[in-house]
């Protein structure tokens, strides 16, 4: 049986990186499939009460690793790409980021003291919440985006990421047996994760030469703050609302909802290994290759969509299944709020495609920037909304709209500012 045109399109172009591809796929799942393998176990153990305070707890790490990455997961890959084969350069681009995302672990621990007595559960559980803030800050401290750019390295990089996730993974299976060592499992993954990835980069500073300068560490922040400021929006639109929606549910509400959240991230990320292998490509296209690059977006586009498609219409189908699995049968109520977060997954997969392989390569970031800080401004009052009006069912319902109104948002700026770049022929901007 063939595959449909665009699959087949998308593996002649992409079939040189499948290595690349291989590792990143092996990252994700590090990342996002191994924790979700540790939900029905702290699911039973814990109890609906601590599950839901752990779920609640888990949202600030992604909003500090935010922080800690900054913009250099597209914009630390997209220079170390074009300096490949100068170590001398690929030694201060290292030294720049460490110096920055030093300050930027700096920051968020003064400012997770200053939110101390504010956020909610933090002041009655501050173990858990320093554990939470110093899992953020492992995450951010990642170097996957040096290995993408520079181009080799990916495959160790990714051998150790999967390892000490089934590290953290095989703690909290050994340790946590009852609803008061629901603390265990951020500092376990922060333990672990902060030791492969301190590793990794001081290899990296030893073979590179690389050396820490406050200096050219701001300078390193200054040239990639439009990118933080795109990626701080892309992570409100959803950590932002959930911590809004936080206020006016219940913890085991909230501790269903974000779960739930979770299985459907772990389906549109399986997207994200194509998204990262490509875009360093894409980055070195640009210029008389440019119609290539074009024709390569178009398939990809229309691969991912279908991917996702029949990806979120099996989920849809299997939902009792999955719930069952993933959570237990005590959570039966999941099973309609995954079917309605479903609708998130080829939004979701379209966005990352016009946003991250379209704009930002051709260094539009600027556009995509306002558009996701829009749509992620109108999320924060429409959570109070949601939940106000439709409790639970508004939750799973709030990311779906704010990821169609960046959808609406991208396809615009796409067609204003690189018509070509999703059209068969087409050619983008040099």
């Amino acid at each position: 049986m063939k595959l449909p045109a665009p699959l087949r399109g998308l593996g002649r172009l992409a079939a040189p990186h499948l290595g690349t591809f291989f590792s990143f796929s092996a990252i994700q799942a590090a990342q996002i499939l191994l924790p979700l393998a540790a939900l029905p176990w702290l699911a039973r153990v814990l109890g609906p009460d601590a599950f839901g305070l752990l779920m609640y707890m888990s949202l600030l790490p992604p909003l500090v690793a935010l922080v800690v990455d900054w913009g250099f997961q597209l914009g630390g890959a997209r220079e170390a790409a074009t300096l490949r084969g100068d170590r001398a350069a690929l030694g201060e681009l290292l030294g720049a980021v460490f110096s920055g995302k030093i300050l930027l672990a700096l920051a968020c621990g003064l400012a997770g003291l200053v939110l101390l007595p504010v956020l909610p559960h933090a002041a009655d559980h501050p173990a858990a919440y320093a554990a939470a803030l110093a899992m953020g800050a492992a995450r951010g401290s990642s170097p996957t985006w040096f290995f993408q750019g520079a181009g080799f390295g990916m495959k160790r990089m990714a051998a150790i990421d999967v390892g000490s996730s089934c590290c953290a993974l095989a703690l909290t299976f050994l340790c946590v047996r009852g609803p008061s060592d629901w603390p265990l499992y951020l500092c376990f993954t922060a333990l672990c994760k902060g030791a492969a990835y301190a590793w990794l980069s001081l290899g990296l500073a030893r073979g590179f030469g690389a050396r820490l300068s406050l200096a050219r560490g701001r300078a390193a922040l200054a040239r990639t703050r439009t990118l933080f400021a795109s990626s701080v929006a892309s992570t409100l639109s959803l950590g932002g609302g959930q911590l809004v929606l936080g206020y006016f549910l219940s913890a085991a509400d909230m501790g269903l909802l974000v779960a739930v959240s979770k299985i459907v991230r772990a389906l549109v990320g399986l997207a994200n290994p194509a998204i990262q292998t490509l875009f360093p490509e894409l980055c070195a296209l640009r210029g008389p290759r440019t119609a290539r690059a074009a024709r390569l977006l178009l398939v990809f586009l229309a691969a991912t969509t279908l991917f996702m498609l029949l990806g979120a219409g099996l989920a849809w189908i299997m939902a009792p299944l999955l719930i069952r699995v993933a959570l237990g049968p005590d959570y039966a109520a999941a099973v309609p709020v995954l079917r309605l977060m479903l609708l998130l997954a080829p939004l979701y997969a379209c966005d990352r495609v016009l946003g991250a392989q379209v704009l930002v390569p051709l260094g539009l970031e600027s556009q995509q920037n306002r558009v996701q800080w829009a749509a992620a401004l109108l999320g924060l009052p429409l959570a109070a909304l949601m939940a106000l009006w439709l409790g639970v069912t508004g939750g799973a319902l709030l990311p779906v709209a704010v990821e169609g109104l960046t959808l609406l948002g991208l396809s615009l700026c796409v067609a204003r500012y690189c018509p070509g770049a999703l059209v068969p022929g087409g050619r983008l901007p040099g």
